[in-house]
């Protein structure tokens, strides 16, 4: 097995360039901040940008839990990659990195500069800088399978690396902001989830009134308990469904936040009398 190593400081782009990086020497597996990613999936590991503390973030993308180590150690031996790319602040954390999942030393390390230009990478240190964004080189689709408690959004690059003149094709990465951020941690309180609850139902025009929103939120993600009023004639079920669907696709979007379960419960059929 090849391994190789990709350096740059935090914030500087190097999991938004990682996968030309791979294009580019052939590269089958990428390891970055905890997670094993092969070309547009997240095949295991755990994200250290879902950690509520930068200490946890650390230990996550060194990979120091047995059972998180233990567990892409297994993957990898099944996958038995030919080339895999490590991301790092520092030759040392890719050696470290290394180690902890019983793989070769780096062959060849890549730094940040040989790939970025100076303008490059003092965009990307503003934006992780001033708001706290980051990136993980794996679709969003993908990272919402697996992710909660990330702002998520995703961006299409077409990415020229440095002293390249032809851009490689347009990839899919997803622009995370984690719970921890320099300026303080990020939290969503249960109040705010219930305004877009009731914000959201009242202008989408399906005809229910919302009353109670029960709102918990876990480790895992949101689970939410909806008591709502109907009118009778309808079609209560397809109209249900239509809620908890506006209620996903919206809640998710504004905050990140992955919903578990929405269970909505009729607690009065208005026939007008």
């Amino acid at each position: 097995m090849e391994v190789y190593a990709l350096v740059g400081p935090s914030g500087t782009g190097k999991s938004h360039r990682a996968a030309f990086v791979a294009g580019e020497h052939g590269v089958d597996v990428i390891i970055d901040d905890g997670l094993i990613i092969k070309g547009s999936n997240i095949l295991g590991g755990v994200s250290a940008k879902s950690r509520s503390t930068m200490l946890g973030a650390v230990r996550t993308a060194l990979f120091t839990d047995a059972d998180h180590a233990g567990k892409a150690i297994e993957l990898l031996k099944n996958l038995q990659p030919a080339k895999v790319l490590i991301l790092g602040t520092s030759a040392e954390m890719v050696r470290k990195i290394a180690n902890r999942l019983e793989l070769p030393e780096p062959m060849r390390t890549i730094t940040i500069e040989d790939i970025a230009t100076e303008k490059d990478i003092k965009v990307a240190r503003y934006m992780r800088n001033t708001y706290g964004k980051h990136i993980i080189p794996a679709p969003t689709a993908e990272v919402r399978k697996s992710f909660s408690g990330l702002l998520l959004d995703p961006v299409h690059v077409l990415l020229r690396l440095k002293n390249r003149p032809k851009p490689k094709k347009a990839v899919e990465k997803t622009l995370v902001r984690p719970t921890y951020f320099r300026l303080g941690k990020i939290s969503i309180a249960d109040n705010v989830i219930d305004m877009l609850i009731k914000k959201t139902v009242r202008e989408s025009g399906v005809p229910v009134k919302v009353g109670k929103a029960l709102v918990k939120q876990g480790e895992g993600g949101v689970r939410i308990n909806l008591t709502v009023q109907v009118t009778y004639g309808i079609n209560i079920h397809q109209m249900l469904r239509q809620v908890q669907e506006l209620l996903k696709n919206r809640i998710e979007y504004l905050t990140g936040l992955q919903l578990l379960t929405i269970d909505i419960i009729v607690s009065k059929v208005d026939t007008g009398e």
